[in-house]
């Protein structure tokens, strides 16, 4: 009797996801009719003429390519057609806040395939959006090495062979490391993604946004490997130039990949560990980071991702906190819930690199007396806590939130959060984690009939809930004294 090999039970585990789907398909559809997660929505109307580029471009290369590419059929054409033009639609970002873009697309490849469609593209979106996720990380690496290769032989433009590839390597890193591409599905995948990677950038009709996520997304699915990182962002700089030298973002990713460069060349050790040549080439990395950077600025003064990434380049060069404050101040005008913009003045202030826990500690305060500020921005208080706590010795760490002084600042980021926020419930785990390991037990009692439903893992697990459980009830009668500590 034959032994079953892998092939063969990728294959068959394959079968019974279709064989399910069949099923499945036929019981969702009258249901998703009605909730409308069949059809993309047509209610939004694109006033953007940037988004209306990106929607015509993606779906120039979605649904059009469907229609010439010898596997249309009647039987599936109408969900197919329909999951590629969401997929268009959440690739352009012109999605209505009440679509559910995944599920549309999900739904709609489910149906596809139950009826038989074998296009590669709908095969790809396929596994991308409704494999069953309890499969193992072979099969998942097996059926997106195949809708790759698919696709390659595929009458699809190079970009759309460019993202089978990318997600096929994804699969492969997190199947088998980061070390895969000496695998020889990880080596193949590569391989098939640098060959459509500049036959997809020389199409002229391509959007900025559209190269941009292209050249960011290679070269992040590297940022693990030196070398490669390099050889990837000497190839991708020239033609991202030539093809886009007047949108912000060629010089926005010129800028993050400069930084990234720069500081993987000072490495991570103390400064008395960085070689005189790890200087050299950090300071030139960051000088030409800054000069990108600057470049993007001028030409778009309106994305704040650029301030976070001159932020990092401040980090790096110092010559005073002012400098950095500028860019801090440019994002929070642009948008005062940034929370990512203070967690990288916070990084800032570490007394490792420009402040003291002292400067952290009066920032964070300012992010919980600020009225101009909101969203998330008074937990900044709570996150200096984390950094001071962070360094601490792993003795010093259990009993830091017991610490006097600390209760009081985590208690008013709390408070003032959900003053800004009171729909955020989910966050009452994290104010009830903090408010046990401060032993604030009048707090606590307070805070947990407003749980909700319980994220054990959160606490440690359903036991270490129950612990926390079982003290906040011996100490019901403690009062509200603890507060005051």
């Amino acid at each position: 009797m034959r032994t079953m090999e892998s092939g063969d039970s990728t294959r068959l585990l394959l079968k019974l996801e279709v064989c399910t789907l069949l099923l499945w398909a036929a019981a969702f559809q009258t249901e998703a009719a009605s909730t409308n997660l069949l059809s993309p929505s047509e209610a939004v109307t694109v006033r953007d003429e940037s988004l209306q580029q990106r929607l015509a471009w993606n779906l120039k290369t979605l649904v059009e390519p469907y229609e010439k590419a010898g596997h249309a059929n009647a039987k599936w054409d109408e969900p197919a057609k329909r999951a590629l033009t969401e997929f268009a639609r959440v690739r352009a970002k012109v999605t209505a806040t009440n679509e559910f873009g995944l599920a549309i697309i999900s739904t709609n490849v489910a149906l596809a395939v139950a009826a038989g469609c074998d296009d590669p593209m709908v095969k790809y979106l396929f596994v991308r959006f409704t494999l069953d996720q309890t499969n193992s990380k072979e099969v998942f690496l097996d059926s997106y090495c195949k809708t790759a290769r698919d696709m390659r032989e595929s009458t699809y433009p190079p970009i759309r062979k460019f993202y089978s590839a990318l997600w096929a390597l994804r699969q492969a890193f997190y199947a088998f490391g980061t070390n895969s591409p000496k695998h020889s599905y990880g080596g193949e995948m590569a391989r098939l993604l640098v060959s459509n990677l500049l036959p997809g950038l020389s199409d002229p009709t391509m959007p900025a946004r559209e190269a941009y996520d292209i050249a960011n997304e290679t070269i992040e699915v590297f940022n693990g490997d030196t070398n490669y990182y390099q050889q990837v962002y000497s190839i991708i700089g020239k033609p991202l130039a030539e093809g886009w030298p007047d949108a912000y973002t060629t010089w926005l990713w010129k800028g993050r990949a400069c930084i990234h460069l720069a500081w993987t060349a000072r490495g991570k050790g103390w400064a008395n560990s960085v070689t005189d040549e790890g200087w050299k080439l950090f300071d030139e990395r960051l000088a030409a980071a800054e000069e990108a950077l600057q470049h993007a600025w001028k030409l778009y003064p309106k994305d704040k991702q650029i301030c976070h990434e001159m932020m990092t380049v401040m980090l790096g060069q110092g010559g005073g906190r002012q400098r950095m404050e500028v860019w801090f101040n440019r994002a929070m005008e642009l948008d005062p819930n940034d929370i990512d913009a203070c967690k990288d003045k916070l990084y800032y202030l570490e007394p490792k690199w420009h402040g003291s826990e002292e400067a952290q500690l009066a920032f964070g305060r300012e992010c919980v007396r600020s009225k101009t500020w909101g969203g998330k921005v008074p937990l900044a208080l709570l996150d200096a806590h984390v950094f001071i706590q962070g360094h601490l010795d792993k003795s010093e760490q259990t009993n830091y939130w017991k610490q006097p002084g600390v209760w009081p600042d985590v208690h008013a980021a709390f408070d003032r959060f959900f003053e800004l926020n009171p729909d955020a419930t989910s966050w009452y785990h994290n104010y009830a984690w903090h408010a046990y390991h401060a032993e604030q037990w009048a707090k606590l009692n307070e805070l947990i009939p407003k749980l909700g439903p319980i994220n054990y893992d959160y606490f440690g697990g359903k036991p270490e809930f129950e612990k926390m459980l079982k003290l906040a009830k011996e100490h019901s009668n403690d009062g509200g004294a603890d507060e005051k500590k």
